[in-house]
């Protein structure tokens, strides 16, 4: 089911490709465990041939160590934070939203319903995304096992929705208002993730803003955003920053945004929300890491992408 090349999900891919790679580590040395991401690329079956310690070892010769690391212990950070946010005692959240999803499938991997039957998740991307990744779901939910039951489950239900939108013509704030499974009177958590080095920045303040205004206050958003110091001229970048970057303009998606941590804070405060914590690779390689042994050297630290959570006023 991976062999679709789509033009407009190229990062997504490489995402997917990132998190089944982290995946076919050895339960005890793993971060997460993401049992639909090989489905979600092309090529999984050579990469799960390959294994990730020759995996490892390719991308490192390519320029690119600690890349890996950094998405996946991005997407163990924003795992731990959403787990975190509906076990709240006193305000769980009772809806995830997850925009730019692409091929995210953590309403699909985490228990989410463990405080709440009637938690729901909402995906919102472009609708050829959608499409792709909801014929992929198809396609899983007919195998066998608890995995391929637990998509039949969720998709049969109002668990899991689906909001396509077109982020540059459509209304964010009316797309999600207007559709049935979309509550503002509870708590959120809504995820942002690897999409803001892609977008203008008046088009990240105008979804913040607009999302701000039907979300409940208190409620949760984890965003990602692009050190500024990974915007300057390419060539006087290190090897492993200029090559993250040529491979996303490759894709088709250059980097256009980037900010410093006190513009960061700055931007994300003018869109209403207040600032709890900023932080970046290098903060998770003395736990997440070193708790599995596979603390990184120094020199493959790739604090390229910081990781910011926020509260709405």
């Amino acid at each position: 089911m991976g062999n679709v090349a789509l033009k407009k999900d190229g990062t997504s891919q490489g995402i997917a490709k990132v998190r089944h790679w982290e995946s076919l580590f050895p339960p005890d040395r793993r971060l997460y465990h993401d049992p639909y991401a090989y489905a979600m690329f092309s090529g999984s079956i050579i990469q799960h041939w390959m294994g990730p310690t020759l995996i490892d070892r390719v991308y490192r010769s390519m320029g690119m160590g600690g890349f890996s690391e950094m998405i996946s212990i991005r997407t163990k950070w924003i795992d731990d934070q959403i787990e975190e946010a509906i076990s709240h005692e006193n305000s769980p959240a009772k809806q995830l939203i997850i925009l730019g999803a692409g091929y995210d499938t953590r309403g699909f991997r985490l228990d989410l319903w463990k405080q709440d039957k009637e938690f729901r998740v909402i995906e919102v991307d472009q609708p050829e995304v959608q499409m792709r990744k909801l014929k992929i779901l198809l396609w899983l939910s007919n195998k066998e096992g608890e995995d391929g039951q637990r998509i039949a489950d969720r998709m049969g239900t109002t668990k899991v929705q689906f909001v396509p939108i077109d982020f540059n013509k459509d209304d964010i704030q009316q797309k999600l208002a207007s559709h049935e499974s979309f509550r503002s009177n509870v708590t959120s958590v809504i995820t942002l993730e690897g999409v803001t080095q892609y977008i203008p920045k008046e088009r990240t303040a105008d979804t913040l803003k607009k999302l701000g205004s039907i979300i409940s206050p208190g409620s949760t958003i984890l965003v990602t955003y692009v050190d500024e110091k990974c915007m300057g001229d390419i060539k006087t970048l290190p090897r492993q920053f200029r090559w993250v970057r040529n491979l996303a303009a490759k894709s088709g998606e250059p980097w256009i945004s980037g900010w410093s941590k006190e513009e960061f804070e700055n931007f994300i405060n003018e869109c209403g929300y207040e600032v709890a914590s900023d932080t970046s690779q290098e903060d998770y390689n003395e736990t997440y890491l070193k708790e599995v042994g596979r603390q990184l050297h120094q020199d493959d630290l790739l604090s390229m992408e910081r990781f910011v959570f926020a509260k709405k006023r």
